[in-house]
Parts: structure tokens; sequence; C-alpha cells
């Protein structure tokens, strides 16, 4: 068997996996520890340096998550109509990451996807240079730091059956684009700048789905308008992220109406203590001519929040199981900046169940409301994995 060295990002989420809501996340030092000891602990036997060079399978990384989720949508909306919706039994996504040591500062890491079991997709591809903890370089196609989820988006790493909706919409995970950048450590503080092809306001339909919809994802990327988007956390008490982001670029790309400008800015906060995970994100975006747009759309503005906590019941145990009840209130306005309120209300309950750090099955109650009592309540059971 070709040994496997665990690479950094995978190996980052599969250790901190158990410690949800139960210890802060691990210093990078101990996390190097740690890689360091799986690297020995799945060294296999077989010698292929003949084939592919000495040390290849030292420096070979693979790793992968996937989600099948069933979901029960209420025959009726909340004001009594047909909701016209019909459960569906689907294959979310499977994804499998491979990735490659070249040596002690250049690395390559990737991830391909297939969604709904038939569509094929490049989820980020890039390479990176570790000169420092302070200081390191990335190219290629890169997942934007903004937000809790989309960086971090295996489903043992959160806790509903799906990703919350303000990280679909406006923070619109998995959000990836072509582009170059710097990131980096210094104390409490980490940071991350990155220059990208901006969005294609061609795809844009606000009122609907934010600003999901114009994603280029990497493939024959227009680049007439780029981007620049930036992070900031600090973890100087034990326990506690705090930390923000902003998205600033331009994306008219062929368009002769406008440069519809995007602007988008998060703040987002976690805290562990015990058995105790709690996190909030707030975000809110603006796009500049809205009303010019292929699907024109009343506002400019779109703007959202969200509250969750979670409590292990299985703190303390140490066969790595966990059983964690969860509640997360979520408000999401898509067009803030009309008279008309347009604000959908999610209030979600639910449980999941790790038998180990790698397995996941989710179920959840997402009670969802409207003014115009158009939303349609949902039930939700997953089944996820990561390794």
């Amino acid at each position: 068997m070709i040994s496997l060295r665990i690479s950094l990002s995978f190996a980052a989420v599969a250790l901190a996996a158990p410690a949800l809501a139960q210890e802060p996340a691990p210093s990078n030092e101990e996390l190097a520890r740690r890689i360091d000891l799986l690297s020995e602990q799945v060294s296999g036997s077989a010698d292929v340096s003949g084939i592919f060079g000495s040390g290849f399978g030292e420096r070979v990384s693979f790793g992968g998550y996937g989600e099948v989720e069933y979901t029960n949508f209420s025959g009726e909306t909340d004001g009594g109509a047909p909701s016209g919706k019909t459960d569906e039994l689907d294959v979310h996504r499977v994804v499998f990451y491979f990735g490659y040591q070249f040596d002690d500062v250049w690395s390559f890491d990737s991830e391909i996807e297939y969604e709904h079991s038939d569509e094929l997709a490049v989820e980020f591809a890039r390479i990176d240079a570790r000169f420092s903890e302070a200081l390191n370089f990335t190219g290629g196609l890169l997942l934007l730091p903004m937000g809790f989820i989309n960086e971090t988006h295996e489903p043992n790493t959160f806790f509903a059956a799906q990703r919350p909706m303000l990280e679909r919409t406006i923070l619109p995970s998995t959000w990836r684009e072509n582009g170059v950048g710097t990131y980096g450590r210094a104390g409490d503080l980490s940071w991350t700048v990155y220059l990208v092809n901006g969005f294609d306001a061609a795809g844009f339909d606000l009122a609907v789905n934010g600003v999901r919809g114009g994603r280029q994802g990497g493939g024959d990327a227009l680049a007439e308008d780029f981007a620049v988007v930036a992070r900031l956390d600090w973890t100087g008490i034990p326990g506690l992220l705090v930390g923000g982001s902003i998205y600033q670029g331009d994306s008219g790309q062929t368009s002769a109406v406008s440069d519809f400008g995007v602007t988008i800015t998060e703040l987002h906060a976690q805290y562990d203590w015990e058995a105790l995970r709690v996190r909030g994100l707030w975000a809110e975006a603006s796009v500049d001519d809205a009303g010019l747009l292929p699907t024109a759309s009343a506002s400019e503005d779109l703007e959202g929040y969200y509250l969750e906590a979670g409590w292990n019941l299985f703190h303390g145990r140490t066969d790595g199981q966990r059983l964690i009840p969860f509640v997360r209130v979520e408000n999401i306005d898509l067009g803030a900046a009309t008279p008309a309120s347009t604000d959908l209300d999610i209030l979600g309950l639910g449980i999941n169940w790790m038998p180990n750090q790698h397995v996941v099955l989710k179920l959840d109650v997402q009670d969802e409301s409207n003014d115009a009592d158009t939303a349609v309540d949902t039930i939700r059971l997953t089944l996820g994995w990561a390794f």
C-alpha cells in the first residue's frame, strides 16, 4: 500500500472535529506535532520509489467528504396554500481531496467534487509557498476566506443538516475564484488577502438567491473585472475566535451598462467552553445599479445574521462519540432596501450524532416564516463523512 501523508488542511479538520464544543482549537505547533504522528501511523510498507521517485509516498495526500440528504417538505405554506414541493433523497455531494508536497516550502492541494451524483467540478486547486508562519503565498482556484463555512465546510464541522442559508446566499459557499494571495499569522492574529476575478453580474438574481448566481467557479472565468478580499481573525482568549472579512470589486465584466460594483462585509465570532459551542455571524452585501441587472432587483442591499448553539451530551467520554442537540436562529433579507418586508426568519432545531470523528448523522427541523406567508417548513436527515 502506498504510504500516505495527511495534509495540513485535512489533518486540521480531522483533528479538530472531536474537540468541537469541548476545547479550544490546538495551536499551530500542536497541529504540526499531531500531523507528524499521523504520518507515521498511516505509513505503508510498499516501495514505489522506482516508479515515482524517492519519497513519493510521504509526499502524497488523500482525503474526502460527502453527504447524502433526505428532505421532507411541508405540503402547505405558512398561509395554507399547497407548497408544490416534492420530497427529495439526494447524494448531495461526494468530494475527493488530492495533494502533493513538493518540498519543505511548495505544495499542491485540490478537491474534485461530484454534486447530485452527476455534476463534476473542481472545488479548489492551489499552489502554496509556506515560507514562515507569518508570511505565505498561494495561487490558483481559491476558496474565498469569508465566514465560517466557505473554507471549512465538511459535514462534521457544522451542526445542521444543511449549511446556513446566509452562507449560501450572501456568502455563497462553496465560493471559489481564480486568483493569488498571501496569508499568515503573528501571535493571536491571523490574516488573509486575495486578488481574484470578480463576479459575473449577468448571473445575479438577488431577490431569489442573493449573489450566488454570480460565482464563476474558475472555468473560463471572465476577468475584465477583479476583486480584493481580506480577512482578519483574533484568538487572544482561549476558546474564543473573533474576526471579520470584506470583499470589494466590480462584476460588470463584459457589460456596457454598469460596473455593478459589489461590496460584502461580514463579522463572525465563536466560543467553545467545555461541552458548549456558540457561533454567530452577521453579513451584508450591496450591488450597485441592481435595477439595471439582466434580472433586475428592486434592492441593491442584502443582509442577514444567524446565531447557533450546541451542547455535547457526551462531553467527557473517551470513545470519541458526540451527541449534540442544537438550535439556530437565522434572518435573511435579500431586499433590505425596499419598503416592503422581505425578511425570511428561520428557526432550526436538531441533533447530530457522531460515532467517531469521521461520520455524522444529523436530523433537524426548520420552521421558516415571512410576512407573505409563503415560507415552507422542512425536516432533513443527513448522513455525512469526512476523512
